[in-house]
């Protein structure tokens, strides 16, 4: 799905997205932070990004919504995703497995007059990470289906 010079709309069904999710956390959910960094393949260039992670109930299921800008020369790159995973049980070590996916939002502005774009698209990933100390560093790999599908290889550390 593409919207054309819609960015405002997009941007605030996004927002109602968010804030739908964020509701139905209780009052005393915990939130960690994360940042990352890591490759797109198609743009062929580097992005960064931040990113929130809490548990949603006392399941195995977490919320992870995330902003990713890459660094396209011209124009603009950057994704707004809500993604949801599940962790699979490791009989409690301190390593994690991750499976999941979740709607995104893809801005794209190839750098020319009336060029950008407003597309959505649908996340699948899977990842792994390491419980040191208070700190959880972890790899990631996603696959961003849109009209310009998008394979990203990340690397991030949660606090």
């Amino acid at each position: 799905m593409r919207w054309e010079k819609g960015k405002p709309h997009v941007l605030a069904a996004g927002l109602a997205l968010a804030a739908i999710a964020l509701a139905a956390q209780p009052a005393r959910a915990e939130w960690d932070f994360g940042l990352r960094t890591g490759y797109y393949t198609d743009a062929e260039e580097l992005f960064l990004g931040a990113e929130l992670l809490t548990r949603i109930s006392d399941s195995a299921w977490w919320f992870n919504p995330n902003v990713e800008f890459v660094f396209v020369d011209p124009g603009d790159l950057w994704t707004l995703n809500l993604d949801f995973h599940y962790d699979f049980d490791t009989r409690g070590n301190d390593t994690y497995f991750w499976a999941g996916g979740g709607p995104a939002i893809v801005f794209r502005d190839p750098g020319g007059p009336a060029d950008d774009d407003t597309e959505a698209g649908l996340n699948l990933l899977a990842g792994v990470g390491w419980q040191l100390e208070s700190v959880v560093p972890y790899l990631q790999g996603k696959i961003l289906l849109s009209d310009d599908s998008e394979a990203v290889l990340a690397i991030g550390v949660r606090f």
